[in-house]
């Protein structure tokens, strides 16, 4: 089975984490995510994350350190393995592309989301440690 390796970024102000709401139309659509996407060959994740998230919002980040579990789920296509990063935003979002939605959420408000397969396991613990501001 082909494997298929992704980032996320955990990006958390004022204790709310930032959600993106996949497309309708795309794979998995209308699931919740946490922002980023595929790793490309000659990248490292955090050059991948970075540019996902300039890609996808225009906007410049830092990426702190990797979380201490890693997402995975196996879909007719492959596997996908969800590598997440605690992430500051440097600048302001100015556009979404592949996303219905962006939303700060709640732990509380995070638990009560549909999560994409992927991001479940990851989402579980972030919520067990609690949304922390110091990274």
């Amino acid at each position: 089975m082909k494997k298929i390796e992704v980032v996320g970024a955990i990006i958390i102000k004022d204790n709310k984490l930032l959600a993106a709401q996949r497309s309708a139309g795309r794979s998995l659509g209308s699931l919740w995510e946490f922002p980023g996407g595929k790793i490309e060959p000659h990248e490292t994740p955090e050059k991948a994350l970075e540019r996902e998230i300039f890609e996808e919002f225009g906007a410049k980040s830092t990426i702190f350190e990797s979380f201490l579990i890693n997402g995975d789920a196996k879909y007719d296509f492959g596997e996908i393995i969800l590598h997440c990063y605690y992430t500051r935003l440097d600048s302001d979002i100015v556009k979404t592309i592949e996303h219905d939605e962006l939303r700060w959420v709640t732990e509380q408000e995070a638990e009560g989301l549909k999560w994409a397969p992927t991001d479940v396991p990851v989402i579980k613990e972030l919520i067990k440690e609690g949304f922390k501001n110091e990274h």
